[in-house]
C-alpha cells in the first residue's frame, strides 16, 4: 500500500460504506475500495476468519489508515479525515451554525432512513427476491447457483428478523413509507434550484443522504418509486457516487436555507429526533435493546432501544451546547421552525450518560 493511501473495506448493500467512499472520492484522498469476498455468507457474524475480524470489527465500513490502524463508524471517521486533511474540499460548512444544521440532517439520515429501506427491502415481494441474491452475489463473488441460493435464503431469514426488531411492521409501515415520499418531494423541488443542500458544493449532509439513497436507488420498489416520482433525485444519487470533479462554495451566512435543507430538517425534528430521544430515555433508564415506543406524529412507533441512536442524539446535544451565542442565534429560527430545537437541550441525567465521541 502506498504510504498515503487509505483502504476502505465495505459491503455491496451497506449505505455507510458508499457514504464514506463518496467522501474519499470527493476529497481526492487516495484510497482503495475493497469488498472482502467471503467475509459474509448470509448468516452468523460478518468477517469471521477475515481481515475485518482480525481488526476487531464486526460491521462495515472499516477503514485502514495509511499507518495501519483500523477504524469503524462513518461519521467520526469523516471528522477524523477533516482533522488529518484540513481545509481543501472539506465536507463541513465553514460557518459553525450551518455546520451544525448539516450534521443534524446527516445524523437523521443515518438513523431514520435505514428503517423505511429495511421495510421495503425485506417486505416487498420483488425486493425479497432480488435483494438477498444481489447482496450475496456481491459478498461471495463467482459461486455456483446452489451456494448463492443457500446464502440468499439464510440472509433473507436473518434480515426479516432484523426488520421486525427495527420496527418494520404493518402497524408502522404507513409512517415509514410516508417519510420516503416526503423526502422525494422535498428533494425533487430542491434539485430544480440547486444541487446541494448548503451551497454549490456537497456537505456532510449531502453525503449522509446519498449513502442511504444509494440503496433506495438500487432496490426494486424504492428505485421504481424514485424513478417515477423524483427523477432529479435519482440522477443526483448517480452524481454523488463520484463528485470528485465538483468544485463550489458554501452558502453565505444569512442566506435563506435551501428547500431541501428545510424539508430534511423538518423530517429530522418531527420523525428522527423523537425516535432518538426515546432511545436516550431508555438508555438513561438502563433499558438499552429493550422494546420502546416513540411518539412520532401521533403514532406510537414500536421498535427497540438502540444505544447508538441514544449516543448520536446525546452527541448532537453536546455539539449544540458548545456553539457560541452568535451561531445559536443564526440557527435558532430554522431549528425552531423544523421542530429540532426542542430535542437539543440536555434533560436530567443525560449529560452524565454521554459517551466520548470518536471512532470505534
Amino acid at each position: 500500500m502506498m504510504p498515503d493511501t487509505y483502504r476502505l473495506l465495505g459491503g455491496p448493500g451497506s449505505p455507510y460504506s458508499h457514504k464514506l467512499r463518496a467522501v474519499l472520492r470527493y476529497r481526492h484522498l487516495p484510497h482503495r475500495w475493497i469488498v472482502p469476498l467471503g467475509a459474509f455468507r448470509g448468516s452468523g457474524s460478518l468477517g469471521e476468519g477475515t481481515e475485518i475480524a482480525a481488526a476487531g470489527k464486526t460491521q462495515v465500513p472499516v477503514i485502514q489508515f495509511p499507518e495501519g490502524s483500523y477504524h469503524s463508524d462513518s461519521t467520526p471517521i469523516i471528522d477524523e479525515l477533516e482533522k488529518r486533511h484540513p481545509g481543501a474540499r472539506s465536507v463541513v460548512p465553514g460557518d459553525p451554525g450551518m455546520a451544525f444544521l448539516a450534521r443534524i440532517i446527516e445524523e437523521a439520515a443515518d438513523e431514520w432512513l435505514p428503517l423505511p429501506m429495511f421495510d421495503y427491502r425485506w417486505n416487498e415481494e420483488a425486493d425479497r427476491l432480488f435483494c438477498p441474491r444481489r447482496q450475496m452475489a456481491g459478498w461471495l463473488g463467482a459461486v455456483p447457483e446452489a451456494e448463492l441460493g443457500e446464502a440468499a435464503r439464510a440472509f433473507l431469514g436473518r434480515q426479516e428478523h432484523l426488520r421486525e426488531l427495527l420496527g418494520g411492521t404493518a402497524e408502522n409501515r404507513p409512517l415509514l413509507q410516508s417519510t420516503y415520499d416526503e423526502l422525494m418531494g422535498f428533494m425533487e423541488a430542491h434539485l430544480a434550484t440547486q444541487l446541494f443542500l448548503f451551497g454549490s458544493r456537497p456537505s456532510i449532509a449531502d453525503f449522509g443522504l446519498y449513502g442511504q439513497l444509494s440503496q433506495y436507488a438500487v432496490d426494486p420498489t424504492t428505485s421504481n418509486l424514485m424513478k417515477r416520482k423524483a427523477v432529479r433525485l435519482f440522477q443526483w444519487v448517480q452524481l454523488m457516487d463520484d463528485a470528485s470533479g465538483i468544485d463550489g462554495e458554501w452558502s453565505a451566512p444569512g442566506v435563506p436555507l435551501s428547500i431541501g435543507a428545510r424539508g430534511l430538517l423538518k423530517l429530522a425534528g418531527e420523525v428522527a429526533m423523537p425516535m432518538m430521544q426515546a432511545a436516550v430515555d431508555a438508555h438513561v433508564a438502563g433499558k438499552d435493546f429493550q422494546p420502546m415506543v416513540a411518539e412520532i406524529r401521533g403514532h406510537g412507533f414500536k421498535t427497540i432501544a438502540r444505544p447508538y441512536q441514544a449516543h448520536t442524539l446525546l452527541w448532537m446535544k453536546q455539539r449544540y451546547a458548545a456553539l457560541d451565542d452568535a451561531a445559536k442565534a443564526r440557527t435558532e429560527p430554522a431549528l425552531a421552525e423544523s421542530g429540532c430545537l426542542r430535542w437539543l437541550a440536555f434533560r436530567d441525567g443525560e449529560a452524565e450518560k454521554t459517551p466520548p465521541y470518536g471512532m470505534a
